[in-house]
């Protein structure tokens, strides 16, 4: 008798040994109790940054448009204690951008993720394959502090090239509503791509859409990203710099293009600089509640592919 996928458990490759855990899925299937998810930790510091219009537009996938201004957010953090790494963590570097998105049956304000790199490949399996980020891989060390509390910094590298580094100065703790560092409110937008198999790649994808967490109503209630119920917060402003160091392909061979087109947007004038800190439930980061965007009738990677099989 050969291997038979169960409905309702989540698989990733090698699917063969059963459903696979990760914050979304205890070991055996089932999710995850809020009970058995302790208490988790994370500190996020984050640059936003006037650029040009153009080199940003030159980042978004079919169906998207800047919203408002053309700025870019950069952002450094680390997750500890977290449940389904058996209390271990993690560090992250992201680059979100403010967009509209227009799918075939609805439009969303919000940020696109353009690119996340994450210090722990286990992280960076489980978010690729279950909620679409585009994640990759990187060193990320801890975040640092000066022996003042007044300054943090944050790098992140590959086999030992560090490919970017980010310091805040001047850290004051000011009062503010809990929310996380961004470009500003609406929905968390990421595109899931995933290629067919195909000789010479000509068929273009299997998958490519955009994936958004569902609104609370529609997600029976769960929570729709990271919400502050039961959380401990704190929030500073800052002064802040940051640098991506550009890259040889013999230092970063799958990332280079990657760091040296985010190298090349210019740092016109830097809009806002701060730094939050929170503790609690764990569960809340699980995200469980990612769905997909019907895309554009017209995207070409799926019309390649679809093109290619009839």
């Amino acid at each position: 008798m050969t291997f038979k996928m169960q409905s309702g458990f989540r698989y990733r490759m090698p699917v063969v040994f059963g459903p696979a855990p990760g914050p979304r899925q205890k070991p055996g299937g089932g999710m995850w109790l809020p009970e058995e998810t302790g208490r988790m930790n994370s500190e996020w510091m984050a640059i936003t940054y006037r650029t040009s219009r153009e080199k940003l537009e030159a980042l978004l996938p079919p169906g998207f448009e800047l919203r408002g201004e053309p700025v870019a957010c950069v952002s450094c953090a680390w997750f500890k204690n977290l449940y389904w790494l058996a209390g271990r963590g993690y560090g992250i570097l992201t680059v979100d951008i403010p967009v509209t998105y227009h799918g075939r049956d609805e439009t969303l304000d919000g940020s696109f993720c353009a690119v996340i790199w994450e210090g722990s490949p286990d992280a960076v399996q489980t978010g690729r394959d279950e909620l679409g980020f585009s994640k990759i891989y990187a060193d990320i060390a801890e975040i640092s502090y000066g022996q003042d509390g007044k300054t943090a910094s944050c790098s992140a590298s590959w086999l030992g090239f560090t490919f970017f580094d980010i310091t805040l100065t001047d850290l004051t703790e000011v009062e503010a509503a809990p929310s996380l560092p961004g470009v500003g409110g609406g929905a968390a937008m990421y595109y899931k791509y995933v290629p067919r198999t195909s000789i010479g790649g000509s068929e273009g994808a299997d998958i490519a859409y955009v994936t958004t967490p569902a609104p609370p109503k529609a997600a029976g209630g769960k929570p729709d990203n990271i919400k502050f119920e039961g959380f401990d917060f704190k929030r500073w402003s800052a002064k802040g710099s940051f640098r991506w160091h550009r890259a040889t392909f013999e230092q970063l061979p799958l990332q280079a293009h990657i760091v040296n087109t985010l190298a090349d947007l210019d740092v016109i004038e830097i809009t806002k600089v701060e730094m939050v800190a929170f503790s609690g439930p764990g569960i809340a980061v699980a995200m469980d509640t990612m769905r997909a965007v019907e895309p554009p009738v017209a995207d070409p990677a799926l019309t390649l592919a679809r093109s290619a099989r009839t």
